[in-house]
């Protein structure tokens, strides 16, 4: 059976719950991770952005490494 993966996705949700799982001594919670803006949009503070990245860029490239 072949299943098509969204690479990108994938990554995101990995370094997501990485970045969640890692910042439990700077948060007490999930939604501690963002801040909302004068619009009402919600981004990833700073710091939590940052970590993210390293983690998405390391999802990523262990991701590919796998593809055919």
């Amino acid at each position: 059976m072949k299943k098509t993966i969204n690479v990108i996705e994938l990554a995101c949700e990995l370094a997501h719950t990485r970045t969640l799982y890692e910042s439990f001594d700077i948060i007490q919670n999930e939604d501690d991770m963002y801040e909302t803006h004068e619009d009402g949009t919600q981004y990833y503070k700073e710091n939590i952005q940052d970590m993210f990245n390293d983690w998405y860029d390391y999802y990523l490239g262990e991701i590919n490494k796998c593809s055919i």
